[in-house]
């Protein structure tokens, strides 16, 4: 990335207007370039036939175009997935790689890319969303634009181990790759996710997925054997699952007892009001309660 100028896209769901506009007015008085056509379409039209054709030429357009090298997603919500047979990935791999922010249904896109052309993305909100908001988790986000071209960006969280206690094991390393467990789970035996993610530090959360269906995605994962050799897993919040309150805790204990590897958890990500950024793509370490990533562009993964 060589520049400050932000393209807020919207390949999925149709964003809170107000709220964006209001976020986008909030950006440009903090300094920063932010381009924004909006897609006029409704949330039906969006999801015809018609609607997926036109969204994907719109995910293209910014995948493909110059001007801007952080595309931010206004929001996730659905559809995603629909997108990706429809784009022309040979174009997209020889194009200059963009940064692609957002999560929830988004994580589709950005699993594709990381996977077909090796792009790396940003886990993190979305101002056409609410949980967007004002905080520190927006602060890091937006100084990661201020000045695109100042590398390696960073970024650090708390963890804890699931069950509770003392980390088994003091250090991990790997590359971190992750994002919203029930789509990710959609894309495994697909082009769009890797068959081999050994050596990575996988991250995932969820929002409105009761315990059962966490625990038949998590079975997937295992029996797909796509955890082996993965080095550490990190859950992120999985909220309002049955309409009510999660027992996340207890969740995540069953998650870490059927794992091949060491499990933790972090309250600091997810469908929440402060949901710090996670990179994919970039060089991350788990040490102790602290998961820390770097990412420096001369380094990442194809």
């Amino acid at each position: 990335m060589t520049g400050r100028s932000l393209m807020v896209i919207e390949p999925c769901g149709p964003p809170e207007d107000q709220c964006l506009q209001d976020n986008v007015a909030a950006m440009r008085t903090a300094g920063l370039e932010v381009d924004h056509e909006p897609l006029l379409m409704s949330t039906r039209d969006r999801l015809s036939w018609e609607g997926a054709s036109t969204r994907a030429a719109h995910l293209q357009a910014a995948l493909l175009q110059d001007a801007s090298d952080v595309l931010l997603s206004a929001r996730g919500g659905y559809g995603a997935s629909e997108l990706l047979h429809l784009l022309d990935w040979t174009r997209i791999k020889r194009s200059p790689w963009k940064l692609l922010v957002g999560f929830s249904d988004v994580t589709a896109i950005q699993s594709a890319l990381y996977t077909l052309a090796g792009w790396p993305a940003l886990h993190g909100p979305m101002p056409g969303s609410p949980l967007w908001g004002e905080g520190p988790h927006i602060d890091q986000l937006l100084s990661y634009f201020d000045e695109a071209g100042r590398m390696p960006l960073r970024g650090s969280l708390d963890v804890d181990p699931a069950g509770g206690g003392e980390p088994k094991e003091r250090n991990h390393q790997g590359i971190l790759f992750g994002g919203c467990l029930s789509v990710l789970s959609g894309l495994i035996g697909t082009p769009y996710l890797r068959s081999d993610l050994s050596g990575h530090i996988l991250f995932f959360e969820d929002t409105g997925e009761s315990v059962s269906r966490v625990l038949r995605y998590w079975r997937q994962w295992l029996d797909s054997g796509l955890l082996a050799g993965v080095h550490a897993v990190v859950l992120g919040r999985f909220t309002n699952a049955d309409g009510s309150a999660t027992d996340e805790a207890w969740l995540a204990a069953q998650i870490a007892e059927r794992a091949p590897c060491c499990v933790y958890t972090c309250q600091q990500f997810g469908h929440i009001p402060e949901n710090y950024p996670l990179m994919l793509g970039a060089h991350a370490t788990l040490n102790g309660r602290r998961l820390s990533w770097v990412f420096d562009p001369q380094l990442r993964s194809e």
